[in-house]
This record gives structure tokens, C-alpha cells and sequence, in this order.
């Protein structure tokens, strides 16, 4: 592997096409990309990305050098009833007036010249935009996927589909970027396709300022579970039966609770119940402020849904909070099905528990369990520290990755 120095001054000329605005508090996707290219040399790389997107969340400046926009709709979404019948027809005839008209802000990227694109779709729009773009331009290009969203989108127009513009682009890339191997094997199956090479990239972590807590972990008056991050439908379900069990033990008389650190839209649209599980609401955490928060926690939650209509997403992704969890020195449980890419993930890595269970009462006997033998996790949180260090460290993620991608140019 080369060394990551040598790496950045040789790199080519990257476009990045995503709907991300690489913000410097995005999420998931956001926060991933982010982590991966903070420090790609600016006048090497430009970001395609959603006008509305760069608007309402605006790129870092770190990466302002070069940002380039397309429209994210040309005609919006019905919010009413007549919506439910006809915002299939917008979005198709939207994605047909991508394919129509000419590639937004090509002069732009025209005269940036890149060497080499990055597709990273998180949606329909990302992965049309990313197949328009290789149509104008004569480069190689990589396709990264982060879950399995495709998998049951079947949007059509008049000239394509997206099952069939996906199972192009990745028949035609140079390299997959993937964040698991159970995504990858699933997507060779579905479409039939082998890469010409791939890698395995999650979410890396900036270890420069931190350190393994010099303590064991022991249990404070009150036990605290901390969730940190967005709660999408594949999150829901799961977090919703750790609250009602900890809901229960509290009513057991168990000093327990559950803090919720997430934006405020996620805390509404579920607030009754929240509520009615005296769930804690701890607002969403300015991310160079995560670590300090999650080790405030006794136990860090990760969950992954158990409803079959989630089921592509639960068992190919590697949710980006896990490696930041890691690094917390505090216990990581994750909450889900057995095929969870998440518990698969601790499991392979010996770094956390793992709840493959949505029944309330068999949740409440693990927790408890976990409480009263709380100082035995510390081999846990040791493990899955020296795992970051040796694995998903910034410096040893990005080299490889920078090296994946220059070997493409």
C-alpha cells in the first residue's frame, strides 16, 4: 500500500456525483464521503451535486473550490391527494427531461476536465445523473454504493428504467466501492455482473485526537443507552422495541434510560411515542462533539429493522455510526436480524453485542443481564478500538482508497 502523502500529490482529477452537499454535519452517506475525501487535494476535485441539496445544506468549505449543480426536479412533487396518483408521472417525466435535455453545468465540469468519476447514488436521481454524465464525458468511473435502495425501485420512462441504467453502470465501471461484501454479493447475483475490481470502504475515523479511555467502563447511578444518528424505517422498528423495553425496566424500578441524539424531524414524527416511553431527547450532536457525547453513554445503540419490506437495506449496510461508535471506549449493542450487516459486522470483529430478537421481554432479560455484568464488556470496547486502529483508521482507509482510485486514471 502506498503511503497516503504520496498518494495525495499524484492523484487525478476527481468528480464526485452524488446528491450529497458534503456538509460538514450531514449524516450517513454525507458523513461518510465526507470523512473519505476531507484532505483529496481541492483543485483535484469538483462535486456534481442537487441545486436544492447544495442550497439547504451547503458544502464545506473545504470542498467549495469546485462545486457544480443540477436541478434535482424540474417539476415538483404533489403534497395532496392527487399527489398519490400522479408523482409517479412527474418523477418519470422528470427523469425523462434529464435524459432529453443537455447535461446541466457541463461547461463547468467541461473545463475541471476530470480524470476519474465517483458515482455515489443515494436514490434514483444520483444514479441517472451519474449515467448522464458518462455519456458526455470519455472517463473511467467508479460506482459506490452505501445500502441496497435500489433493489426495489423499478421508476420507468420513456427511453430507460433504473434497474436497467444501474445493471449498466455497474457493468461498465471500472471498480466497485462498496460498504460491505453481503451488498456486493447481492448485487453480482441480482445482475449477473462481476466487478473488474472492488473494495470494501467504511466509514473512517480520524484517530489524531483521540485515545482508549484510560478506565474500565462501570456503571453510573443512571444506565444510559445512547442512539446517535438519523432514524430512517430501517432504523425504527428496532430502536421502538429497545425503548419499550427500557420502558419496561424502568417500571421494574430499573435506573435506566434512553437518549435519543438525532434531528429534530426524527424526534417528531415519532414523539408520542418517544413520549409515552420516556424516551430522552438529546438534540442532534455537532459531529467534532460526537465522541465526547457517546461517552456519556453505558451502551451505544445500533438498529437495523426486522420488517421483510426493509430487509434489502437491513442485510447490506454497515451503518457509518458503528466506526465513530468504536472509538467511544464505551460498549456497542446492536439491535436486529441475524442477516444484519450491522451484527454481522461485530460478530466478525468481536467488538459488540448483538440483539437478534424484536421481543420486548427477551430484550429486557439481555439488558438487564448487560447491567449486572456490566465490567465484562470492557474486552469489547478494547477490541473494537484496536479494530479502528488497524483497520479503519483515517490514514489506512483513505490510502487505499486513493490508491483504488488512481489506479484508475
Amino acid at each position: 500500500m502506498l503511503k497516503l502523502s504520496y498518494i495525495e500529490n499524484n492523484l487525478p482529477r476527481l468528480l464526485l456525483v452524488s446528491e450529497v452537499s458534503l456538509s460538514q454535519e450531514g449524516t450517513g452517506i454525507n458523513r461518510t464521503l465526507f470523512n473519505l475525501l476531507e484532505g483529496y487535494p481541492a483543485d483535484r476535485f469538483m462535486l456534481y451535486a442537487p441545486d436544492q441539496s447544495l442550497k439547504s445544506n451547503p458544502t464545506d468549505a473545504i470542498f467549495q473550490k469546485n462545486v457544480a449543480a443540477f436541478p434535482e426536479r424540474f417539476f415538483p412533487y404533489l403534497k395532496n391527494r392527487v399527489g398519490l396518483s400522479l408523482n409517479s408521472w412527474i418523477e418519470s417525466f422528470n427523469y425523462q427531461l434529464i435524459d432529453w435535455l443537455p447535461l446541466a453545468s457541463y461547461q463547468k465540469i467541461a473545463n475541471f476536465s476530470p480524470e476519474v468519476i465517483l458515482i455515489c447514488p443515494n436514490s434514483p436521481l444520483g444514479l441517472v445523473m451519474g449515467y448522464k454524465v458518462i455519456q458526455y464525458f470519455n472517463t473511467p468511473y467508479l460506482i459506490y454504493f452505501m445500502d441496497d435502495w435500489v433493489a426495489l425501485h423499478h421508476s420507468r420512462w420513456l427511453t430507460g428504467n433504473i434497474q436497467s441504467v444501474c445493471r449498466f453502470l455497474l457493468k461498465q465501471a471500472a471498480g466497485w466501492l462498496m460498504i460491505s461484501p453481503q451488498l456486493e454479493k447481492e448485487l453480482v447475483e441480482r445482475y449477473e455482473i462481476t466487478p473488474k475490481r472492488s473494495l470494501i470502504v467504511h466509514n473512517p475515523v480520524d484517530l489524531s485526537n483521540k485515545k482508549f479511555p484510560d478506565l474500565t467502563p462501570d456503571s453510573r447511578d443512571k444506565f444510559r443507552v445512547v442512539y446517535a444518528g438519523a432514524i430512517w424505517p430501517m432504523h425504527y422498528d428496532a430502536v421502538a422495541v429497545v425503548a419499550e423495553a427500557i420502558y419496561e425496566l424502568r417500571r421494574d424500578g430499573v435506573d435506566i434510560e434512553l437518549v435519543l441524539h438525532t434531528a429534530p424531524n426524527f424526534w417528531d414524527i415519532y414523539r408520542n411515542n418517544w413520549e409515552k416511553w420516556q424516551v430522552t431527547y438529546g438534540s442532534l450532536v455537532p459531529y467534532k462533539q460526537l465522541n465526547q457525547h457517546l461517552q456519556k453513554a453505558n451502551l451505544l445503540l445500533a438498529a437495523s429493522s426486522f420488517l421483510p419490506e426493509n430487509s434489502h437495506l437491513t442485510r447490506s449496510s454497515v451503518q457509518t455510526k458503528l466506526t465513530d461508535y468504536m472509538v467511544s471506549g464505551r460498549p456497542i449493542l446492536s439491535c436486529g436480524p441475524s442477516y444484519a450487516a450491522c451484527n454481522l459486522f461485530l460478530k466478525y470483529w468481536n467488538c459488540g453485542l448483538v440483539f437478534e430478537t424484536n421481543n420486548v421481554t427477551e430484550i429486557k432479560k439481555s439488558l438487564l443481564k448487560q447491567i449486572q455484568n456490566y465490567s465484562e464488556l470492557y474486552i469489547l470496547t478494547k477490541n473494537a478500538f484496536e479494530v479502528v486502529q488497524n483497520h479503519f483508521e483515517t490514514n489506512i482507509v483513505k490510502s487505499k482508497l486513493y490508491d483504488f482510485i488512481k489506479l484508475q486514471a
